[in-house]
């Protein structure tokens, strides 16, 4: 019976976590110390299947922005969703540990193509 693919704790080097592909070793190691994951706890897989559907592992302000992207349809919020969404955008440059590209540029896109709707229909509204 072989073991289940997992991070294990590497029979060749101590501290270290090496990955087991339900087969062999791997070359994908991560040190026992490594900050985020905790002494004597092995990295967690991230799911991106399961990250494309829910909003795991998402900056918060980046899901905001998504869903003011799809408020924005109601032309209105359009303005707002693109300040969210560039606000996200800058901050997830700084966390490359963290997603929400896709969230935000759609914010901005949205929320961009809203404003202009908006601006159309108060400058039609204003000389009409």
């Amino acid at each position: 019976m072989t073991a289940s693919p997992g991070w294990y704790a590497d029979p060749g080097t101590a501290g270290w976590w090496r990955w087991f592909d339900g087969a062999a070793w791997t070359a994908h190691t991560h040190p026992m110390q490594q900050p985020g994951f905790g002494y004597g706890a092995p990295p967690q897989q991230r799911d991106r299947a399961l990250e494309m559907v829910l909003p795991v592992n998402r900056l918060p302000i980046a899901i905001v922005a998504g869903y003011l992207g799809i408020f924005s349809l109601l032309i209105f919020p359009g303005p707002i969703a693109v300040f969210v969404s560039v606000v996200a955008l800058r901050q997830l440059k700084t966390k490359p540990d963290v997603g929400g590209n896709g969230r935000a540029w759609f914010g901005l896109i949205a929320g961009a193509v809203a404003s202009v709707v908006l601006v159309v229909m108060v400058l039609n509204a204003l000389t009409g």
